[in-house]
């Protein structure tokens, strides 16, 4: 959960706490503490949410994502998918190649620092998620001046990749996770 998500639940905590029909007398240190741990919450159930659906589109790959494919999405091959991660810019199933890919994208302002935070965010939750039972690979070779990097999680089924692209032609940087069957 990024920084002003984070914020919006306090302030709606803090909200709540205020208008209160209840009158309660709270000390300011057991305040900051409710606020500390009611932060943590929401940051685990957000991991969990990631990872219950990471699990979810893991199992879907093993059928080429039938059950979450939509319309196709003109003649490129994509198609919408029924089933999206969580403040995702959009996601699709690709079926262009031999194995059907999942994709998702989350678009940022080119070189916006919260996307970065947000990449650390995403490949410690798939690290605690998924990489005890995955082979962990970085890659950073590239053929281009712009950022990259990439952690792709290989299991014995499917593969799960997240990385994060700065693409200056498009001024923005995107943050990528993909899901693909790995065939045997």
């Amino acid at each position: 959960m990024n920084i002003s998500a984070k914020l919006v639940a306090t302030r709606k905590l803090l909200q709540l706490v205020r208008h209160s029909r209840q009158r309660l007398v709270l000390h300011p240190v057991s305040l900051v503490t409710s606020v500390l741990i009611f932060l943590a919450m929401i940051g685990v159930t957000h991991a969990q949410d990631l990872c219950m659906d990471i699990g979810y589109l893991v199992d879907q790959s093993q059928s080429e994502f039938v059950k979450i494919v939509g319309e196709p999405n003109g003649d490129s091959g994509d198609y919408y998918v029924t089933r999206t991660l969580s403040d995702a810019s959009y996601c699709f199933v690709t079926m262009k190649s031999k194995r059907n890919r999942y994709y998702c994208a989350w678009e940022f302002p080119y070189r916006a620092n919260h996307a970065y935070d947000i990449f650390d965010e995403f490949v410690q939750e798939m690290n605690e998620c998924i990489g005890q039972h995955a082979t962990v690979h970085t890659d950073q070779s590239v053929n281009h001046p712009d950022y990259y990097s990439l952690h792709r999680y290989e299991m014995e089924q499917a593969e799960v990749s997240v990385s994060v692209k700065d693409k200056v032609s498009l001024g923005k940087t995107f943050i990528f996770i993909r899901v693909q069957r790995i065939k045997r």
